[in-house]
């Protein structure tokens, strides 16, 4: 039987029981175990390569937050991201309209004219997961994974957001990237920072969708045309850099490096049938 924990929920900042809350959804991984037949996923971190199905887990939420987070956000964006089998909603929806631009690199849509492509949903679970790796340190597998540092303000204002409590914040922007892959890799990762222009910015990915978050004052400066949530057009973007990104990240886990005069192709998914 599981020990009851009693605590402070960080979201709405209750004195209560605390559920066993997930980093990413777990569906993410049943999702990748799906996809290989029954396997454990693959872990590729700094430290080594192994297969496993520890998740990253701990009682911080009670139950209203985690219930709060699954019905604004994540529900919705899990059944629409690249579910394995050539299963992907969100690209779907897309291709039924008409991009606004069109070049070699991208397909850029206006979300605001897709039927059916909830643009709140999506800014909502881009910035739960941020906010929850923001909020305390995970651990996965036996590795500790750093909480980011979105510093005190923007976490607050995020918490305000997903509380129910504020609007999206003026100081962050949301881009989501669609992956423009015939069939995207069955894989996600956990968030990661760097800085973009004169703002911090962060992105994480799941399988077909890379979300990236900026936070800063002038957020609206460098983010303001592309800003899902910001911009009067709401684009969506269709690109395979999202992918090309992650994969880049992964090899450099593995300590492999692309030389300067070339590139790894970008690859695609592999799926068992």
């Amino acid at each position: 039987m599981a020990v009851s924990i009693i605590g402070k929920c960080p979201l709405c900042r209750r004195v209560c029981e605390l559920r066993e809350s997930h980093f990413i959804p777990k569906a993410l991984y049943r999702m990748v175990r799906a996809g290989s037949r029954g396997a454990d996923p693959l872990q590729v971190t700094a430290e080594g390569r192994r297969q496993t199905s520890r998740q990253a887990v701990q009682r911080i939420l009670c139950h209203d937050c985690e219930q709060r987070l699954s019905m604004n956000g994540e529900n919705w964006v899990l059944r629409h991201c690249y579910r394995g089998r050539d299963v992907f909603r969100l690209r779907r929806l897309l291709e039924r309209s008409s991009p606004v631009h069109a070049d070699a690199e991208a397909l850029i849509y206006s979300a605001a004219t897709v039927p059916g492509l909830d643009v709140e949903s999506l800014s909502y679970f881009c910035a739960s997961v941020m906010w929850r790796a923001g909020v305390t340190n995970w651990q996965a597998s036996g590795r500790k994974y750093e909480s980011i540092s979105l510093g005190k303000q923007y976490q607050e204002q995020l918490r305000s957001y997903l509380l129910g409590e504020s609007e999206f914040p003026e100081t962050a922007a949301v881009v989501v990237i669609v992956s423009g892959l015939n069939r995207p890799v069955l894989a996600f990762n956990f968030p990661v920072s760097y800085r973009l222009e004169s703002c911090h910015s962060h992105r994480f990915h799941i399988p077909g969708m890379t979300f990236l978050l900026g936070v800063g004052g002038k957020v609206s400066r460098d983010f303001g045309e592309i800003c899902m949530w910001r911009s009067q057009m709401r684009p969506i973007f269709v690109s395979k850099d999202g992918d090309a990104r992650v994969q880049r990240e992964i090899m450099r886990l593995m300590g492999k490096v692309a030389p300067p005069w070339a590139e790894y192709p970008i690859t695609e998914g592999v799926e068992n049938q």
